[in-house]
């Protein structure tokens, strides 16, 4: 008997399989049909974490198998400036977000899907504001916040929100808990020494890390996580399957390439909105 409870097909001929310990991914010969989905009817929070984590490895994979040229480090960017270009990404994710997941859970109320409408919900209300935080950070920094995200559109970033607006109105609008948990998860990888090495780069006496603290391993989405996994983990298996191949396109979204269009754009770009870096206001 295999170990994997939870078997499951995925874009591209890849299978995925996961227990509560593991998960492993197959790529399948394009002449040979994939074995139909199999997933435990009581689902577990351990095996669905793996399960997520299976899809999510493998949307990123996907992303960067398709993608072309060098990706640059981290290494290779100003922080500062990066964290700039980050806050106006996040400003269209977090806004996008309330919306979404209120218009998710009037179609899911409407199906009878009563405790995934309300949870839905629970959802949009703890994300209601965040935009506000990532907009009151460029204030703080000295931006003008509208011109400046009018200006300046991260592509990966447009496409997230568009992708949340898309799913909220899909055939299957349970779908949106799998592109939540995703940027749930990623959010986990912004630890603590991130957030110190960011405001280490901020001008002296500025607090502009409100948006990211809220979204990262220090602030509330790592109970959103854990919290998302117990619920996902107690729906019917189709549901489960819907929301983890969610999670394959959204993080095959997340991952399509770096749009940050690079320290001299952004510089020039701050320059023009008579906003001086700190390397520049010490010059």
């Amino acid at each position: 008997m295999s170990e994997f409870s939870e078997s499951l097909s995925l874009p591209g001929g890849l299978h995925l399989e996961a227990s509560e310990e593991r998960f492993r991914l197959h790529r399948l010969p394009p002449w040979q049909p994939g074995p139909a989905d199999s997933l435990s009817a009581q689902g577990s929070a351990r095996a669905t974490r793996q399960l997520m984590s299976g899809a999510m490895y493998a949307g990123f994979s996907a992303a960067v198998a398709a993608s072309t040229g060098p990706r640059p480090s981290s290494a290779q960017r100003d922080v500062f400036l990066r964290y700039v270009h980050g806050l106006a990404a996040g400003w269209r994710t977090t806004g996008v977000t309330p919306g979404a997941m209120r218009r998710a859970a009037d179609r899911l109320e409407e199906r009878g899907q009563h405790a995934v409408a309300a949870h839905c919900r629970h959802v949009a209300e703890e994300e209601t504001g965040h935009d506000t935080l990532a907009w009151l950070d460029m204030e703080a920094l000295g931006l003008p916040a509208a011109t400046f995200v009018e200006r300046l559109r991260p592509r990966t970033a447009m496409a997230l929100a568009e992708r949340h607006r898309e799913l909220a109105e899909a055939a299957e609008p349970i779908a949106v808990l799998g592109y939540a948990y995703v940027l749930e998860r990623t959010s986990l990888n912004v630890t603590a020494e991130v957030i110190a090495e960011v405001e280490a780069a901020l001008p002296a006496g500025v607090f502009a890390t409100r948006c990211l603290r809220v979204h990262s391993a220090v602030g509330s989405d790592i109970g959103h996580v854990d919290e998302s996994l117990e619920f996902i983990a107690e729906l019917p298996a189709r549901d489960r399957a819907i929301i983890a191949r969610e999670a394959f396109n959204t993080a095959r979204i997340m991952g399509a390439g770096d749009d940050y269009p690079g320290d001299d754009a952004m510089r020039d770009l701050l320059a023009e909105l008579m906003q001086p870096t700190p390397a520049l206001a010490c010059a």
